[in-house]
């Protein structure tokens, strides 16, 4: 072979390196700023964020029992399954609960449970798990109330062990116990033995309802709940 295709051959080898650099750069450039992006947010959502706690007078108020509020022989029993990363459920907790609360559960006309059905993420299962944790310490509906109030996104880092570890302490839990039960899976079969029961029944999204043992369903406005609770009222 000839020096000056012996060059041709070079030069078309180098520009060939040239081609393939332009196009992996900016590949391997974009991974590494995603990379960053979501540790950054993690980082934003675990260390920077102040745990908020809620009024839970709200809860200690009315009677109530494990995940179950309200008088145990209320004529009416509502079943509520929720996702504590769910939007949709802290809007329904901070916006429409109240009035259930005060008009319904207050008065001794509705007993209302709580059940998980933690299907968003892994952040959802932890949360949930760690709930039951807070249950174990007679205090789930504070624990309840503290995660909905520090729901920030989906699993980016808002119910991490360290932000769940935090919310127990701010909640007024025994942290060491606390952390014991989480690291060790205490409830882990419990959820997911919950999250099996709820799509037996028919639960495909959060919230969900069910009043006297109805079918579940899920609601757009308040008025959609209290109907179905004013029908099944003696």
């Amino acid at each position: 072979m000839s020096r000056r295709a012996q060059r041709k051959l070079e030069a078309e080898r180098r520009a060939r390196q040239r081609r393939l650099l332009f196009i992996i750069v900016p590949v391997v450039l974009a991974v590494i700023a995603a990379g960053i992006g979501i540790w950054l947010s993690q980082r934003s959502a675990e260390q920077v964020a102040a745990v908020q706690m809620p009024d839970v007078s709200k809860y200690t108020s009315v009677p109530h029992d494990g995940r179950i509020l309200g008088d145990p022989n209320a004529p009416v029993h509502v079943i509520e399954w929720g996702d504590y990363q769910c939007p949709a459920c802290r809007s329904f907790e901070q916006r429409f609960f109240p009035t259930i609360l005060e008009q319904y559960i207050a008065t001794g006309k509705v007993r209302w449970e709580f059940r998980d059905f933690a299907f968003i993420g892994p952040e959802s299962t932890r949360a949930a798990e760690a709930a039951y944790c807070a249950l174990d310490q007679g205090k789930f509906w504070e624990f309840h109330a503290a995660l909905y109030a520090n729901q920030t996104g989906e699993n980016v880092g808002s119910f991490s062990d360290r932000r769940l570890e935090e919310i127990a302490r701010v909640v007024g839990l025994d942290v060491d116990a606390f952390r014991s039960c989480l690291r060790d899976g205490t409830h882990k079969d419990d959820v997911q033995q919950m999250v099996r029961e709820a799509q037996s029944l028919g639960v495909r999204a959060t919230p969900s309802f069910s009043v006297n043992g109805s079918a579940p369903f899920t609601i757009s406005s308040l008025a959609d709940l209290t109907s179905r609770i004013e029908e099944a009222l003696p």
